[in-house]
């Protein structure tokens, strides 16, 4: 069986003949989950590793890395599946209400209570409940919280009765909570309570292999008038840093599509921001990453030598490696990690991505019940 859902191809590297599914059926996971990332494939085996229990999960990451699809990933794949999965945004409600919101209330509890109202934590009995952006709880949603984790109860605000609660909690953050706490600003005994077992998604800059699929994945969303997209399109698309993350391409391919002057989408259709860092020096192209990391400098280098190579050598690797002095195992496995298709430089083929939804498992995920932007926290 796919160790991660019921569409193989969804996780093409993720099977496990031995491996038993929880006795009900998963939702198709969306195309984040389709990777050739080695990190990613990590986050994704220790999040599988952490759905056989019921251990307090903390996931970090940039924001827009997709925290909030391994917080369900991690959900669907445990027993409790079957049960509630409950996303709250703690950064996204005003001091005062999100205690409300998590906790719920009784009839009178403050100006404007006129009726008794049943809070996340209840909604998500015997389910999950996902605190998103954990760090921008307050000093009393935090206390609460500890209890919660240590007692498995709590009252609704204005309320006396003590209502028990058996929701798995995964909580997120994209700040350095250890810094928080440091600072006085988050609760240490807190901390330790969600830090159980940590879970760090990688920013997209750090998976540029994944990108090409991911491209496929949202052009099938958005491009119901646009065939597909130049290789030089691409080749600029995975140069880009992209602060923002998988919300960034998202946003940008739904831009491209959107003001598209022909069915092919072409460099001319990638962002001017974006095309203005490609121009740049390369020295100019490293610093605009800010901290940018050896790894991070020597791969953007592999994949600009090698997209050189290819070109020169019509895509053949067996040329390619004599020429730059490596074996074609070496060269494959390379252009593997860099997410490179040397297909897409012999002759004769055309230099474009086509897309046909009904042929691919990626497509499939797309129609999973993920809407566009959700869970990308």
């Amino acid at each position: 069986m796919d160790r991660y859902g019921p569409d193989a191809a969804i996780v093409p590297r993720y099977i496990d003949p031995g491996q038993n599914d929880p006795p009900h059926n998963h939702s198709a996971q969306p195309a984040l989950l389709n990777t050739s990332s080695i990190p990613m494939r990590h986050v994704l085996d220790r999040a599988l590793s952490i759905s056989k229990s019921d251990a307090t999960a903390l996931i970090t990451g940039d924001s827009g890395t997709g925290k909030g699809v391994i917080a369900r990933f991690i959900h669907e794949r445990s027993t409790r599946g079957p049960s509630p999965f409950v996303s709250v945004n703690c950064a996204g409600l005003p001091e005062g209400v999100l205690e409300s919101e998590l906790f719920g209330h009784e009839r009178g509890a403050f100006t404007g209570a006129m009726r008794q109202r049943i809070g996340r934590f209840e909604q998500a009995h015997d389910g999950t409940i996902f605190l998103d952006e954990i760090g921008a709880a307050d000093a009393r949603v935090q206390q609460r919280l500890l209890r919660v984790l240590q007692e498995r109860c709590f009252e609704r605000v204005g309320g006396t009765h003590t209502l028990t609660n058996d929701a798995r909690v995964v909580a997120a953050t994209n700040v350095n909570l250890q810094a928080e706490v440091e600072a006085g600003r988050f609760r240490e005994d807190l901390y330790y309570r969600l830090h159980v077992v940590p879970i760090e998604v990688p920013a997209l800059r750090e998976r540029r292999e994944d990108i090409p699929h991911l491209l496929e994945h949202f052009l099938r969303r958005y491009a119901a008038a646009v065939d597909g997209i130049t290789e030089e399109a691409i080749a600029c698309l995975i140069d880009y840093p992209w602060p923002g993350n998988i919300r960034e391409l998202e946003n940008t391919i739904e831009r491209m599509v959107v003001l598209a002057h022909s069915k092919q989408l072409d460099v001319g259709d990638v962002p001017e921001e974006i095309q203005h860092w490609r121009a740049g020096s390369d020295v100019e192209r490293l610093s605009d990453l800010g901290s940018v990391t050896y790894r991070e400098a020597r791969e953007w280098f592999d994949r600009q030598f090698l997209h050189k190579a290819l070109k020169r050598h019509r895509g053949v690797v067996t040329h390619v490696a004599d020429a730059i002095g490596m074996s074609r195992k070496n060269l494959y496995c390379r252009l593997t990690r860099l997410g490179i298709d040397p297909a897409r430089f012999r002759p004769g083929r055309l230099q474009t991505a086509e897309y046909s939804s009904e042929t691919s498992a990626a497509g499939e995920a797309g129609r999973s019940g993920f809407k566009s932007g959700q869970l990308l926290a």
